[in-house]
């Protein structure tokens, strides 16, 4: 029989595979992050003969080929277009990286471009197979907590928390050119302070209440701070008190340490310090109007700076600290404390760039909650296609929290990468290849027929 029936045949063989890919790329060209693939090609040899011309000393050889096979598919993983949704769970990727979700039932872990998510009525993040996205925790700070992915969840509503820290930012002023009060300082009497300021504090049930702060200037570059508060209906007046006394301020207006009475807390690193609310000097009820409590005095904390780093209180050297100053210029106080009302969830978006998931709520807070962890393999034809835009791996790929180069879009979905014109000059390559191979069969057939009636 003719070597070329059956080298024709592998060519019929592998541009049918072609056009079964060209054809499965076609049909996924609405998938959300479908990555299309293509064939590789590979020649087969029959036989080779060589031989030596002993005259001119060149080697000669024959070679007899067996047709071709598809030796693999290869997924091309260029970035598809992102398109915007207005759907605040959709995410898109901007990177290598792939969502890492994880089968409830099965616990088994999954790989994904697919960003479709929402939140179920379990309040986890979840595709539309139900598979639940992998995030890493976050503090009320947007910091990560610990290095273990978990299942993101949003609650549907959170508790009330008691007000334990009011904090000055930035821009806080004292005015360098206020009067000092003649009269000793009392709440109900508006010339024994300088200003006030009023901000709303919670109690553990989520009550409010009017807080007042009253900065008394006490010297050239020292002031007193008082918190008051009505929280107690059996004694009228303000219960919860405090005195945060000599403040002190440096020539170029900066608050400094005074070792008699500001107490401070070092960061983690020692570089920060801030400023507290002398505990010695707060008092609070032992109950509230809505029958809640504040937590005790020794972790009640009015102070300047970040977030609070250490539950030990230190004294040490002077300090600049840049939240608090002392201009010639207007009183301006801003502030802010950490308690809260009992809240429903209004909404959840994903901030873009880093991927963290926050929660609104009814009582106005937003809370960060997870940031999403993304999986990086060095090389993506490691993973192995399981249908419903799922990849799985038998190695470890590198996890890392969205951000820096593996960026997160909120509200947008990454199309398929399928390029349709592409795909079309592919299907007719495919077709006039399987066209061109079968009429080598018909001409083989043809020469064998002509061989055969040479007996005729």
């Amino acid at each position: 029989m003719l070597r070329s029936f059956f080298n024709a045949i592998t060519g019929l063989n592998v541009h049918k595979i072609w056009m079964d890919i060209t054809s499965d790329n076609l049909a996924n060209v609405n998938t959300t992050g479908f990555k299309a693939s293509r064939p590789i090609f590979q020649d087969v040899v029959s036989s080779v003969i060589t031989g030596l011309n002993t005259v001119t000393r060149t080697l000669k050889s024959t070679t007899f080929g067996a047709g071709a096979v598809v030796d693999s598919t290869q997924k091309i993983w260029t970035i598809g277009n992102f398109k915007q949704t207005g759907v605040n769970t959709d995410l898109a990727i901007e990177g290598r990286g792939l969502f890492i979700v994880v089968d409830p039932v099965t616990n088994v872990r999954y790989y994904t471009r697919d960003g479709e998510f929402r939140i179920n009525r379990e309040g986890y993040m979840v595709n539309a197979n139900g598979l639940k996205l992998q995030g890493f925790k976050l503090d009320e700070q947007g910091k990560i907590i610990g290095t273990g992915l978990e299942d993101i969840k949003v609650l549907q509503q959170i508790d009330p928390k008691a007000t334990s820290t009011i904090r000055f930012l930035s821009p806080t002023n004292l005015n360098a050119g206020a009067n000092i009060p003649i009269n000793p300082f009392n709440p109900t009497d508006p010339t024994s302070y300088n200003y006030k300021y009023t901000i709303t504090i919670y109690d553990s049930l989520g009550t409010p209440y009017q807080a007042d702060l009253f900065f008394r200037r006490t010297g050239q570059n020292t002031w007193n701070i008082y918190l008051r508060a009505d929280t107690d209906p059996n004694t009228p007046g303000y219960e919860v008190s405090g005195d945060w006394t000599g403040v002190t301020f440096s020539t170029d207006g900066k608050i400094i340490y005074d070792n008699a009475q500001v107490l401070r807390e070092p960061s983690i690193d020692g570089t920060k310090f801030y400023y507290y609310l002398n505990p010695a000097n707060l008092t609070l009820p032992a109950s509230t109007p809505s029958g809640g409590t504040f937590p005790p005095p020794n972790q009640w904390r009015i102070y300047v700076g970040e977030s609070l780093q250490s539950a030990n209180v230190n004294v040490g050297t002077p300090v600049s600290d840049p939240y608090i100053t002392q201009y010639n210029s207007d009183f301006v106080v801003t502030a802010d404390q950490n308690g809260y009302a009992k809240g429903n969830l209004v909404d959840v978006y994903v901030l873009s760039e880093d991927g963290s998931v926050v929660a609104v709520y009814s009582n106005g807070k937003s809370l960060p909650l997870y940031r999403v962890a993304l999986a990086v393999f060095t090389d993506p034809e490691e993973l192995i296609k399981k249908g419903s835009n799922l990849y799985t791996s038998i190695l470890t790929p590198t996890i890392l929290a969205a951000g820096g180069s593996e960026k997160v879009r909120s509200g947008m979905l990454e199309m398929s990468n399928v390029d349709i014109a592409t795909e079309f000059i592919n299907l007719i390559s495919a077709q006039r290849a399987y066209q061109a191979n079968a009429r080598v069969i018909t001409s083989s057939n043809t020469v064998l027929e002509d061989t055969i009636n040479l007996i005729r």
